[in-house]
């Protein structure tokens, strides 16, 4: 299994703006999960994957993404769009999002800290969305579960937070919600000839 450290996302994503590039289609993702975690806004493990919502034509994307990942030796779906469905479209306050690169032609976007930590309260993974959450919660001076719940129900309009993820909260809380971590510094998704 492959496991995409920051500098292998940055790898993927410059491959990825060259061949859309090639396509002629104006056309991007926009990146949530993970990996926008890890190319924005902290540190963190490495992911499996790329979750985005693809910008453009869909097969064009993920044309391009087949021809990377065989590239690379790279499992097909390294970029996949299974977790556009979490992506909050409904909700009061639309996801807002903060580009990384447009030449335009190709953009890449990545979700802001507010909807990320929605996402993350929705999935509510035991074990694997603490961390983030927690972090998450610091960048968007979440320190109540008050806070957390509103932040959460107007990204998900209708919904309340989740049995889960309220205990995960909780437990945030109680230990304690971390410092803000240092943001990660900006990549060059620009093509190179190397």
């Amino acid at each position: 299994m492959t496991r995409f450290d920051r500098d292998l996302l940055e790898v993927g994503l410059r491959q990825l703006v060259a061949r859309l590039r090639e396509s002629g289609v104006r056309s991007g993702i926009r990146i949530v999960g993970g990996a926008a975690l890890a190319l924005r806004y902290f540190d963190r493990e490495s992911t499996v994957d790329i979750d985005a919502h693809f910008i453009g034509s869909p097969e064009v994307v993920e044309n391009a993404a087949i021809a990377v990942a065989r590239t690379n030796g790279w499992p097909d779906d390294w970029l996949n769009s299974k977790a556009a469905g979490f992506i909050p479209e409904y909700g009061s306050k639309p996801v807002e999002w903060a580009t990384l690169h447009d030449d335009g032609a190709v953009i890449i976007e990545v979700a802001r800290p507010e909807a990320l930590l929605a996402m993350k309260l929705k999935a509510n993974r035991p074990g694997r969305d603490d961390t983030d959450a927690a972090k998450l919660m610091a960048i968007c001076g979440i320190a109540t579960l008050d806070q957390a719940e509103q932040l959460y129900e107007e990204h998900y309009s209708g919904e309340v937070l989740p049995d889960r993820a309220i205990r995960m909260v909780e437990m945030i809380l109680r230990v304690g919600v971390p410092a803000v971590p240092l943001p990660q510094p900006d990549i060059d998704l620009e093509p190179r000839s190397d």
